[in-house]
C-alpha cells in the first residue's frame, strides 16, 4: 500500500504537509507573510496576456497543477509546472518540460487552443473558464461527452453547473455507455472538484496584496 498513490496523499496531507504548514505561512509568496503568489509572478503576469486573463487565475492553475514546483512529476507522465505530457509540452513548442519559462509557455498555448474552441460556443469569458479549465484537466473529448449529455438530458449545455452533473456521471456506466457519448468513461467527480479548487484559489488570490 506504501507504494500506491492513495498513499503518498495520505501521507502528504496528515504528515508532510501539517509539518511545512508554518514556513509557508511565513514565507514571502504567502498572502499573510509576504506580498507574491509564486516565484514566477513575472513570468505569469506575461503570459496571462496571451490569453487575456486575470493572471491569478492562471497562477491558481499552476498552483493546483504542480505547486508552483518546476520539476514536478505525476505517475501519468506529466511533468512541470503546468503538467504537460511530452506529447502536449513539443506540440505547444517546448523541448524541456522542467523548464518553468518553456513549460508555462506551452501550457498557455494548450490553454489558448481550448480558450478558442470555447469561445465560439459560450461568448462570455466568465461563463468559458470553467469548460476551459476542465477540458485542460480531463480532455476536450471527455467535455463534448459532459456537453452532449447535458443537452440529451434537457439542461443547458453551457451552464456549467448543469453540466458538471454530467461530466461527474461519465463514471456510471448508465452515462458512459449513453450513444451520445464517444469517449466512454473517465473519473468525471476529479475534473468537477478540480475546477472548484482553482475558482475558489482564483478567488484568495484576487484578496491577496500582490498586483
Amino acid at each position: 500500500f506504501k507504494k500506491t498513490e492513495e498513499f503518498a496523499v495520505i501521507y502528504m496531507k496528515y504528515f508532510k504537509a501539517r509539518t511545512q504548514h508554518k514556513a509557508r505561512v511565513l514565507s514571502e509568496y504567502s498572502s499573510l507573510g509576504g506580498d507574491k503568489i509564486s516565484p514566477f509572478d513575472d513570468l505569469i503576469k506575461e503570459e496571462s496576456k496571451r490569453l487575456d486573463w486575470d493572471w491569478k487565475l492562471l497562477a491558481a492553475v499552476i498552483y493546483e497543477e504542480s505547486k508552483f514546483v518546476a520539476d514536478a512529476e505525476s505517475w501519468t507522465g506529466a511533468g512541470g509546472l503546468m503538467q504537460l505530457i511530452p506529447e502536449t509540452a513539443e506540440r505547444f513548442g517546448a523541448d524541456s518540460i522542467a523548464d518553468p519559462v518553456q513549460n508555462i509557455h506551452a501550457g498557455v498555448g494548450f490553454l489558448k487552443t481550448l480558450e478558442e474552441y470555447w469561445s465560439e460556443e459560450i461568448p462570455d469569458s466568465n461563463e468559458r473558464v470553467p469548460f476551459v479549465l476542465a477540458s485542460y484537466n480531463v480532455g476536450l473529448g471527455h467535455m463534448l461527452d459532459a456537453v452532449r449529455l447535458t443537452e440529451k438530458y434537457g439542461s443547458n449545455k453551457f451552464d456549467w453547473n448543469e453540466v458538471q452533473v454530467y461530466l461527474a456521471l461519465k463514471a456510471d456506466p448508465e452515462y458512459y455507455k449513453d450513444t451520445v457519448v464517444k469517449h466512454g468513461y473517465c473519473r468525471g467527480a476529479e475534473p468537477v472538484v478540480y475546477v472548484k479548487d482553482i475558482l475558489t484559489l482564483w478567488s484568495h488570490y484576487q484578496n491577496t496584496g500582490s498586483n
